[in-house]
């Protein structure tokens, strides 16, 4: 790859059917799971809902949607590199797209009328099917809640799994009913051509790792320890290495997880100040050389 194309940024706006059709997203080493919580899928459906409602009239033929106001949900960043796509920054709320396409999908399973979505969740290769977020943790998951709407937790269940069994439940409560009638096509359609996010796509893992740093997803900071894991992995070149201490570092956070939701941050903070502050007050700058620079 060219210096030029390494340093290259594109950004664009893309409505969802753009951003998702036939595409292939793989989570990359130094992003988070995904943990929105019960409040932020809430507002998203609120949201959503409210501002197509704003605008619907059951006398409406289905072409006049096109009219209808866009939403914006906001940037995500990419990294392409040898043809292959990773989701830098946004992958909670391409996540929370997922389920809620997934949710509609099965919505319209038994209409007549149904609107073409589920190359924006799967795509087909020489007869193969796969998600087109790429995550094994979540493909079965997933799976379960495309073909049946539900899914059963294992004891064993990572945080990802099981925020995204709790959030497509939270879907299914808030989304209103009067969407799930005659208004269910007109909704579907607004949705993926209505509702745009600005992609932004880096050609370089040192552009995007520098864009991760100063984005969040929508309403969730970046806390001190992901930020720490994105930097150490970010220095391990060898990808067999990297893949390995990623699952090493996610099974020690789950165990911190389990003291505590922020157990992982105490204890980098005591390491921290044990190994390299002479004093309490140098604890912020010493996190802030090793994390940040």
């Amino acid at each position: 790859m060219s210096t030029n194309l390494k340093n290259k940024i594109e950004a664009s706006d893309k409505n969802i059917n753009d951003l998702l059709k036939d595409q292939k997203f793989f989570i990359d080493y130094f992003q988070r799971e995904y943990r929105w919580e019960e409040r932020h899928m809430v507002a998203l459906i609120e949201d959503l809902t409210t501002t197509f409602l704003n605008h619907y009239d059951a006398n409406h033929e289905r072409q006049e949607v096109a009219n209808y106001p866009s939403y914006y949900l906001g940037p995500v960043v990419f990294s392409e590199s040898d043809g292959c796509n990773s989701i830098i920054d946004g992958q909670q709320r391409i996540t929370s797209i997922t389920l809620l396409l997934i949710f509609l999908h099965n919505l319209q399973k038994d209409r007549h009328e149904k609107v073409p979505i589920s190359s924006l969740v799967f795509s087909e290769k020489y007869g193969n099917k796969s998600f087109n977020m790429t995550d094994d943790d979540r493909k079965d998951i997933l799976k379960a809640l495309y073909e049946t709407g539900e899914y059963h937790l294992k004891d064993d269940e990572d945080a990802t799994v099981i925020n995204i069994s709790q959030r497509y439940e939270d879907i299914h409560k808030n989304f209103p009913e009067e969407l799930q009638d005659d208004a269910l096509p007109y909704f579907i359609d607004w949705f993926i051509d209505k509702v745009i996010l600005v992609k932004i796509k880096a050609y370089s893992d040192e552009n995007a790792y520098t864009i991760f740093e100063t984005m969040n997803d929508r309403g969730m900071n970046l806390t001190s320890s992901e930020m720490l894991k994105g930097y150490v992995l970010s220095r391990i070149h060898d990808p067999e290495k990297r893949s390995k201490l990623n699952e090493v570092w996610k099974e020690q956070m789950l165990s911190f997880h389990e003291w505590d939701k922020d157990a992982d941050q105490e204890f980098f903070k005591a390491w921290f100040r044990a190994k390299y502050a002479q004093s309490i007050r140098q604890v912020k700058q010493v996190l802030k050389i090793r994390i940040m620079s």
